[in-house]
């Protein structure tokens, strides 16, 4: 349990660090594209500035995303293996007592899934 504490806080802390080198290439876009609108510099390069912080601003930032999933399929995967029990005679699918139930909201829309349940396919 706490080396999974200190894995979580460790993906906030790289998240944070990613999110605040987006927000740093955002700042650059945006000096970027004042600079190209009021024409204190050359077009080249106040395109290049803009260009180079939407770069570091995209890239930045899905790093950050990269890093949260990453860390919260590890978070799933061990929670999952944990509260698991070792014991054979137990089972995950439903069977005698147990009631599988559906969305009523779909997430994703399945012809071969709509027809089984009698729905009309949009």
């Amino acid at each position: 349990m706490p080396e999974l504490q200190k894995n979580a806080q460790r993906a906030l802390v790289a998240c944070s660090l990613w999110l605040n080198v987006g927000f740093i290439g955002t700042a650059a876009l945006a000096a970027g594209l004042l600079q190209l609108f009021d024409g204190e510099a050359t077009w080249l390069s106040a395109l290049a500035l803009a260009f180079s912080g939407g770069v570091l601003a995209t890239a930045s930032w899905r790093r950050g995303l990269s890093v949260l999933e990453h860390a919260e399929q590890a978070s799933a995967v061990a929670t999952d293996a944990r509260s698991k029990p070792t014991s054979r005679g137990f089972s995950t699918q439903p069977g005698r007592g147990a009631i599988a139930m559906l969305s009523p909201i779909p997430l994703r829309s399945n012809p071969k899934r709509d027809d089984d349940l009698g729905r009309p396919t949009p």
